[in-house]
């Protein structure tokens, strides 16, 4: 390994451990701050905020630690060796990426089980049993990590086969599968974790049905998901294209709003398909994806010049790599966190201007949005920081001031009369 390569490597933890401390400090600041502009903000929201960080912090860490640890033990090409010998192209993929990803499956395990299963029946934001816990975290790995462990051998063939072009190659091959996950997953994956019952003949679905014909997607369908076996939060999206697009509530919304607030929130989630948010963030994504598959490119292939076999191997296009390329895009995914939320959030504004014309209801917008904040132990605000780089939503503050002050959409189409807030 270069003293290039060691050097970059120290001073990249060495960066990351700085953002770790100056995240947490902006935070327990932010905290502080609060204190004083919300002096009746239950002490839970803030401990649970503090547990938060402290999970955010050892979670981020280790999305770094556990592929570098993989690559510089050997353990990455000990793997490879055993696992890939004599078993071709496929079959290698599958055993080799089976291995990685229960490794870093088992390693996060209890991590995941402090964050998602201890501290939210702890905070009394869970109503899972630890069986279905785990059933949710298993479904999870055999939908995400085997699924990629089937299909490794395409990037490595590519690699392969073209060194200096396999980025432009897979970009291109995974154009199709963005297109084909945003349709099928509302119809095939989601139903894998929950129960969808359609509600359209419900008194509740023909007032959003009234919603939809006037927003001219009438062909949307309703459902309610089951999400209180899991959770006492509440939420609401709309997802899917085509004859696949659905509008789907959380059965937690529709028992904790009264019927306008849930309304409001409908009309957000059917603003985001108005608006055309749907179709492009597939465009943001396949664009984003050739962006970041040139980036793992350039990058690992820098890794590679300068490694001097030391991690075992010397090619990319080896299985042992796999760490490697898990690690890289780890970084780029975390270092464009500022750009995809700040284009999720401009998206969310726009949506909640949409909703308020749809509606003409902002107290509802702001009852409802209040409620969901409550329920969750939300702050009303992070601090700068944070939201610039995990916020994919405007902080609650600025959804109140927005849903309060933004003029109603004149140009909607079937507003007749602008509501007039009379708070």
């Amino acid at each position: 390994m270069t003293n290039k390569l060691k050097f970059t490597i120290i001073i990249f933890f060495l960066l990351l451990l700085g953002f770790i401390a100056f995240m947490n400090y902006s935070e327990f600041k932010n905290l502080d701050e609060l204190r004083s502009d919300y002096p009746d903000l239950p002490e839970e929201v803030y401990a649970y905020r503090r547990d938060g960080m402290v999970v955010w912090s050892i979670r981020l860490f280790l999305q770094f630690l556990i592929p570098f640890l993989l690559l510089t033990t050997g353990i990455a090409q000990k793997l490879s060796k055993k696992l890939t010998y004599g078993k071709g192209l496929f079959l290698s993929g599958v055993y080799y990426g089976l291995a990685i990803f229960i490794i870093i499956f088992l390693i996060n395990l209890p991590l995941n089980f402090y964050s998602s299963f201890y501290l939210r029946h702890k905070y009394g934001l869970s109503n899972q049993n630890i069986w279905r816990w785990l059933e949710l975290n298993l479904k999870s790995f055999a939908l995400n990590d085997l699924v990629i462990t089937i299909f490794l051998w395409l990037p490595y063939l590519l690699i392969y086969k073209s060194p200096k072009t396999w980025w432009i190659l897979l970009g291109i091959a995974f154009i199709p599968i963005i297109i084909f996950m945003v349709y099928i997953s509302p119809m095939v994956i989601d139903p894998i974790y929950n129960k969808y019952t359609s509600i359209e003949d419900e008194r509740l679905g023909q007032e959003i049905s009234s919603l939809l014909r006037k927003a001219d997607i009438e062909d949307a369908d309703i459902f309610m998901v089951d999400k209180s076996k899991d959770t006492k939060t509440m939420n609401a999206y709309m997802t899917g294209i085509g004859k696949s697009k659905r509008i789907v509530l959380w059965d937690t919304t529709i028992e904790n709003l009264d019927e306008d607030e849930v309304l409001s929130i409908t009309a957000h989630e059917i603003g985001h398909y108005v608006k055309g948010h749907i179709i492009k963030s597939i465009g943001f994504s396949i664009l984003g994806t050739f962006v970041l598959f040139y980036l793992v490119y350039k990058t690992s292939s820098w890794i590679m010049d300068n490694s001097g076999r030391s991690f075992g191997f010397s090619n990319i296009y080896n299985y042992a790599s796999l760490p490697l390329l898990i690690l890289v895009l780890n970084l780029y995914l975390f270092l464009g966190n500022p750009i995809t939320n700040l284009v999720s959030r401009l998206m969310e504004t726009e949506a909640d201007a949409y909703e308020i014309s749809l509606t003409e209801d902002r107290r509802s917008a702001i009852s409802a949005m209040e409620k969901l904040y409550v329920q969750s132990l939300g702050l009303p605000r992070p601090s700068k920081l944070y939201k610039i780089w995990y916020h994919s939503h405007p902080t609650l503050e600025e959804r109140v001031f927005f849903y309060r002050t933004h003029p109603i959409d004149l140009d909607y189409k079937l507003l007749k009369i602008p509501f007039l807030d009379k708070k």
